[in-house]
């Protein structure tokens, strides 16, 4: 016999859900709206810059993001007005439709208030001499010598990124860029430069503009994503880890984003099949680990524990320990694993040491 939501706390649940996915979709609007007028100011702004070509990156994003909020705004409205007529109809399934409703309410309006953040973000300043060299007039014979220009800025860039000098490189890759606009290799490394020294806002930029010239290039949607993840903005990173795992399934990096970014959502259930494939991948038959296996084992094993897969935690929390310990989250989480699998002695142990 199927049961109806019925009783007083029930209703109560119901209401509550409905209240919270009606909230959701205020403030998507309002977020929506702090977008359109915080785009709208670097339209404006653009107009009188000393840099133009910079300021118009920096309002095209601004758009870029505009838009998003506003799509964001018009999912979590839908969502809010489904869950009240989910909430009215008094059906046996109106619980579970109410509360599914109500989260995608919740994610969109997430959207809606990261790409507010987003429309708000500025271009970092760049070097004089790039803003030199893109004001420069360019006649036929001055083309050709900037474009030969640009590939030594580039060439000589790309061997000071290898040696890990990311400031000096990001400085040739802005001056590659300013000589040469269409050099789009050379502003994707300059996207990545900027994440390298923490202009991420910067890079958000950057990988932006240079996904209008080549929307198939995985590399860029990944510099995007783990541009956003480090700035908290994590319903915009799934939005670009994504497509870059479209294009490139067996993007290991991408697919460390996107679990990684879930994990962060509490999504514990839909990252772990990301977060063991990347660190399957990840991890060598023979050698010492990469960093990012070690970063990514300790997600796995809290993913496994949260999904109540405890046995597996603890396997995985033993293994991450023995890169890292002192650690006293490591610690803690095998003494909870111990905890759910009534190992107390094992478990207080375990705490003892996380306390040390």
């Amino acid at each position: 016999m199927e049961r109806f939501p019925s009783d007083a706390s029930e209703r109560a649940a119901l209401d509550a859900a409905r209240a919270s996915a009606a909230e959701a979709a205020r403030l998507a609007a309002r977020a929506a709206d702090a977008a359109q007028r915080a785009a709208e100011r670097q339209v404006a702004e653009g107009q009188t810059a000393l840099q133009p070509e910079i300021a118009s990156a920096g309002a095209e994003a601004a758009r870029d993001a505009a838009r998003a909020a506003a799509d964001a705004a018009r999912e979590a409205a839908q969502a809010a007005e489904e869950a009240g007529g989910a909430a009215s109809s008094l059906t046996p399934k109106s619980d579970d439709a109410v509360r599914r409703a109500a989260r995608r309410a919740q994610d969109a309006a997430g959207r809606a208030h990261e790409a507010a953040q987003e429309a708000a973000d500025r271009p970092a300043s760049v070097p004089s001499s790039s803003s030199f060299l893109s004001a420069t007039p360019v006649g036929f014979l001055q083309g050709v010598r900037r474009s030969v220009q640009a590939h030594e800025r580039f060439t000589r860039g790309q061997a000071l990124l290898e040696e890990r000098k990311y400031q000096e490189a990001r400085e040739r890759f802005s001056e590659a860029t300013a000589l040469d606009p269409e050099h789009d290799q050379a502003r994707a490394l300059l996207g990545w430069t900027q994440y390298f020294v923490g202009d991420f806002r910067g890079a958000i930029i950057t990988f932006k503009t240079a996904l209008r010239r080549q929307p198939t290039w995985e590399g860029l949607y990944d510099g995007l994503g783990w541009s956003r993840f480090q700035l908290g903005r994590f319903h915009l990173a799934l939005a670009a880890f994504r497509p870059a795992l479209e294009r490139n399934p067996d993007y290991l990096d991408a697919m460390n984003g996107l679990g990684s970014t879930l994990f962060e959502l509490g999504q514990y259930d839909a990252a772990l099949p990301s977060l063991e494939r990347a660190l399957r991948g990840l991890t060598p038959l023979i050698g010492s680990e990469p960093a990012e296996a070690k970063a990514l084992r300790p997600k796995v094993a809290w993913s496994l524990y949260y999904v109540g897969r405890h046995q597996e935690a603890l396997t995985m929390f033993l293994r991450a320990i023995q890169a890292a310990p002192e650690s006293p989250q490591l610690h803690a989480g095998i003494g909870w694993c111990h905890l759910k699998l009534a190992q107390k002695e094992q478990a207080r142990a375990a705490f003892q040491r996380a306390l040390e």
